[in-house]
């Protein structure tokens, strides 16, 4: 009933908050457009939503401008809530691409501690570029880049895996520049992961490091790729590795068959053929019991073939694999290395 005279508008309602009557747009549903994806008030109002109903309780701010139905982001994770942002301001200033930790994180790259925590969205745009990118929890760039370094991914511009490789140098070790580059080289197993090739290859993170100068950390990316190896599925693969080169012992192969001839051999994660000695890292996707089974599957064939099994997990990871170290070196001496 509309009372003192006024007159509600045909697309209001009266909702009452606290005992207090208040206006609000009626509660269309949000175009097909928007419902899965996050998007700007410009964008919204493309599809003829405007301001006013943005503010209903089945659309949330994400920052920097952006807005995403609440269904979408109810249980997304802080990362996914960042790159629902990085979307939809892609779309919104198109002559700029995602960069740095938004393009690592866009591929579904496992960042550094320290760059896990920068939610921040990273947009890089030509120096000659009139656009100006200022808006909170956005980054921007200025970089000049030659025309492979950008690439589209996903519908979306986005720095070249080597080019994202060089980008994060500057705020990264050496040691995670390894780790970085051996997951942008790794082989991905196209039933799990939707994708056949690498991200790059060697010869990509060489070429970058030879065709691009005056870049922030250029001198530890190039120091990082003589370390840089493809067959590590995991950084803590990657880190094992290193701990056993960093402790004076040989490098081990990675993705070494039981069964040097057969191509159909499970394979350990990395292994010192000529003294038959075998290492896994078992991270915590092996803890489900179907994983479980394949595991010793695969340990008990390389038993049978009279191979030396050490497995290693994440206990050992939080202790730098110090243990983990000590314990490949006594296996190397029983078979008779001489380390």
């Amino acid at each position: 009933m509309r009372g003192c005279g006024e007159r509600q508008r045909d697309d209001e309602h009266l909702v009452q908050t606290r005992g207090v009557i208040r206006r609000q747009p009626r509660r269309l549903p949000l175009p097909a457009a928007l419902s899965d994806r996050a998007f700007t008030l410009d964008q919204a109002r493309r599809y003829g939503v405007d301001a006013r109903r943005l503010t209903y309780d089945d659309v949330v701010s994400l920052g920097s401008g952006v807005h995403a139905p609440a269904a979408l982001v109810a249980s997304a994770s802080p990362v996914d809530r960042s790159l629902l942002v990085a979307r939809a301001l892609a779309v919104e200033v198109p002559e700029t691409w995602l960069s740095h930790t938004t393009a690592a994180r866009i591929r579904g790259l496992h960042l550094p501690p320290h760059l896990e925590q920068d939610l921040r969205v990273h947009l890089s745009q030509a120096p000659a570029s009139d656009t100006r990118v200022e808006r909170a929890g956005v980054v921007g760039h200025r970089s000049t880049v030659r025309d492979h370094d950008v690439v589209t991914f996903d519908g979306l511009r986005v720095s070249s895996p080597a080019r994202t490789w060089l980008e994060l140098a500057a705020s990264c070790s050496i040691r995670q520049l390894v780790v970085l580059g051996d997951q942008l080289v790794r082989r991905p197993r196209a039933l799990y992961e939707g994708r056949a090739e690498p991200f790059a290859t060697l010869d990509d993170l060489s070429e970058v490091l030879g065709g691009t100068r005056r870049v922030r950390g250029r001198r530890r990316a190039t120091a990082a790729l003589d370390d840089v190896r493809c067959g590590a599925d995991s950084p803590p693969e990657t880190l094992l590795r290193l701990a056993l080169i960093e402790a004076g012992l040989p490098e081990p192969a990675l993705q070494v068959p039981a069964d040097l001839g057969d191509p159909l051999s499970p394979p350990a994660d990395m292994a010192y053929p000529e003294w038959g000695i075998a290492i896994q890292y078992d991270g915590e996707t092996h803890y489900t019991p179907e994983q479980h089974r394949a595991d010793q599957h695969r340990e008990n064939v390389f038993r049978a073939a009279g191979w030396v099994v050490l497995c290693f997990h994440r206990a050992d990871l939080r202790a730098g694999f110090r243990g983990a170290v000590a314990m490949v070196r006594t296996a190397l001496r029983r078979q008779g290395a001489a380390v």
